[in-house]
């Protein structure tokens, strides 16, 4: 028995039972449904779970929520032991961990003729696809996004936000106010989600974090190198970024003290809590050569072994769920459907129309086994340059480095796996 063979075999023998999968007495065929929207997309979808049973009474669809920062690791044991939900959610840059592993069912048959994969833009629909099969139908985009003060931006006398470097640094450097009073000080800018926004801005700059077969990690390339170096002169040099140090960026944008932020459309109704603050949003500016910007979806999926009646109630769930994705984004997302995007509706959501200008340039994080390790690598090395403890160079060639020991590590042990 191999190492994983044995490891499922212990999961299921300490996994307790798991009641309501399969079907009821009464015919009605139960469908567990994971996430871990619990935030205010949680209320948003627990809405549309309720209609949903309403308006299919031979389905009795049960919710569960879990917190992000466990709802992975609980997700995949669960499918270790064979007792994952019938429905359950993956961020794009994580199908492939689940699917690799056997855990998730392809939904090509599903989709048919039937939905209209063409309202899809082909990046988002592409990303969902492994191997010539599709492992997810996503539901949402939720990229980075500009988000400035008004009134900020007005007084240093732009109408509107910056679409490029030049623009950039020019609303920045006018908005920026120093002063003895920690009160009075201004920024023009903060970086409130790090490592989505160097990432963003490695793209721009037409940088790749792996060559195209993932055998090796390239995060020191000199596209990588330039973009990172630039972000961390904006705090070293032009001073005109919130220190990385004693200063949280993401409430100095709330408290009115930075002009500009980028972070994801997913923390609008964090601002929208706050009456005081004049804000607006708008694409990310592109700083380097080309238009990107980090993004991420979640894509609706199905266990894989489902039986036939199992997989049809649970496919008309998920299709439930994306024709409802206007609901869906009053929650602060923007719809994976082009239909929708052009909807009045959607239109008049100030903030995700704004966004959705960025769905064709969306670039995910690379979809590879060991996400979790490659993240923590670029994370730290974002911080050690953003703090001014390393040069951008200094600090990427490590995580390079890292990287790829992580990659020989894989790569000795499928090797002795398969000896074996």
């Amino acid at each position: 028995m191999n190492r994983r063979a044995a490891l499922k075999a212990m999961v299921l023998a300490s996994l307790p039972g798991v009641a309501g999968c399969g079907s009821r007495r009464d015919g009605k065929v139960v469908i567990r449904f994971w996430n871990g929207f619990t935030g205010p997309d949680g209320g948003t979808t627990l809405t549309l779970v309720r209609q949903f049973n309403r308006a299919n009474p031979g389905i009795d669809l049960r919710m569960q929520r879990i917190e992000w920062p466990v709802y992975y690791r609980k997700l995949y044991v669960a499918g270790l032991g064979g007792r994952a939900p019938e429905v359950f959610v993956l961020h794009t840059d994580s199908l492939r961990r689940f699917a690799e592993a056997g855990m998730v069912r392809p939904i090509d048959d599903l989709v048919g003729t039937a939905f209209p994969v063409a309202d899809i833009d082909q990046n988002v629909w592409r990303a969902a696809q492994l191997g010539g099969k599709h492992y997810g139908l996503p539901i949402d985009v939720h990229p980075l996004c500009l988000y400035y003060n008004r009134r900020l931006l007005r007084e240093a006398g732009f109408e509107r936000p910056p679409t490029d470097l030049a623009e950039f640094l020019a609303v920045a450097r006018r908005i920026t106010r120093a002063s003895r009073d920690p009160e009075g000080v201004r920024w023009g800018f903060s970086i409130s989600n790090p490592s989505p926004t160097v990432y963003s801005v490695m793209r721009q700059f037409g940088g790749e974090v792996f060559t195209s077969d993932y055998s090796r990690c390239t995060l020191a390339a000199p596209a990588n190198v330039a973009a990172l170096q630039l972000l961390a002169d904006l705090i070293h040099k032009e001073r005109v970024a919130a220190p990385f140090m004693d200063f949280d960026p993401w409430v100095g944008f709330r408290q009115g003290k930075v002009g500009m932020t980028w972070n994801g459309i997913f923390m609008l109704p964090d601002l929208q809590k706050q009456k005081d603050l004049d804000f607006a949003a708008a694409p990310v500016a592109c700083l380097g050569k080309r238009p990107a910007v980090w993004g991420n979806t979640h894509n609706f999926c199905l266990r894989a072994g489902l039986a036939p009646r199992e997989a049809e109630a649970a496919w008309r769930f998920i299709r439930f769920y994306s024709d409802h994705a206007l609901d869906w984004a009053e929650a602060g997302q923007v719809p994976a459907r082009r239909s929708l995007r052009a909807s009045r509706r959607f239109r008049d959501m100030a903030v995700q129309s704004q966004c959705a200008a960025e769905v064709p340039y969306v670039t995910y994080m690379p979809q590879i086994p060991f996400l979790f390790e490659f993240q923590t690598e670029l994370d730290l090395a974002v911080e050690r340059a953003l703090r001014g403890t390393a040069t951008a160079a200094e600090a990427l060639a490590t995580a390079e480095a890292n990287v790829n020991k992580i990659i020989a590590r894989r790569s000795a042990e499928g090797a002795a796996e398969v000896r074996r």
